[in-house]
């Protein structure tokens, strides 16, 4: 993957905890949760891109699946569980 590609998806990354940061609260767990997924988002991303680049087209699309998905259920989890902590409280 290119470089810009690279810091386009660092900014967005960065908007997202700055965000999470001062607009929401999060517990310990909830941070550690979104920090873990997140980086096995990237981790996948990566590893999706270098496949890709070796025409191993299989292997990208099982790498994708084994460390995507869990990333994305974390990150989910983890920004998911202050909405409904709130709502529960309302």
């Amino acid at each position: 993957m290119s470089v810009t590609l690279w810091l386009i998806l660092g900014a967005v990354v960065a908007l997202g905890f700055y965000f999470a940061a001062t607009k929401m609260k999060l517990t310990w767990y909830e941070w550690v949760l979104a920090v873990l997924g997140t980086i096995l988002i990237l981790f996948a991303i990566q590893n999706y891109s270098a496949s890709q680049l070796e025409l191993e087209p299989r292997a990208a699309g099982l790498l994708l699946l084994i460390f995507g998905l869990p990333g994305v259920i974390l990150a989910a989890v983890g920004f998911v569980l202050p909405f409904l902590r709130a709502k529960k409280a309302a």
